[in-house]
């Protein structure tokens, strides 16, 4: 059973989780919104523009076409990357599914990848042998 310090701990860093997702996630919100403020203000442009016989009409349709379907992309991008990918613990972790229950393409004591960690090993305590002082000890 853990003391009553230790559960405190624990819960203040569970709370500060919990805040800093819902922090994130109202900032993902607030970009969301202003992409959307800034697309009707676009076409806010585009439609005084067209009044003011500055541009044709199907100019400002195909505009207001591309325009909606490249915020709606966005939009569903985010939101299914949140409700699929996103950690619901931490907000700048990703979620890889099944990938951590997968065996390892070599296997078990594979002799090539066992080879290649002894040669890495190796050339590793050999460097650190080596000695790097500018007047070398009595023992290097």
């Amino acid at each position: 059973m853990p003391s009553a310090e230790e559960y405190n701990i624990d819960l203040a860093n569970r709370q500060t989780q919990v805040n800093e997702w819902a922090y994130n996630n109202k900032m993902d919100t607030l970009f969301v919104f202003q992409l959307l403020f800034i697309s009707l203000l676009f076409v806010a442009i585009l439609l005084v523009l067209k009044n003011q016989g500055y541009v044709g009409g199907a100019f400002v349709w195909y505009s207001m076409g591309i325009l909606l379907f490249l915020v709606l992309i966005i939009i569903i991008n985010r939101s299914m990357y949140t409700s699929t990918k996103r950690d619901s613990r931490l907000w700048n972790r990703k979620q890889f599914g099944e990938d951590n229950t997968k065996e390892s393409p070599l296997g078990r004591g594979d002799s090539s990848y066992l080879a290649y960690i002894d040669s890495v090993r190796g050339a590793y305590s050999a460097s650190e042998t080596k000695c790097k002082c500018p007047t070398p000890p009595k023992n290097c």
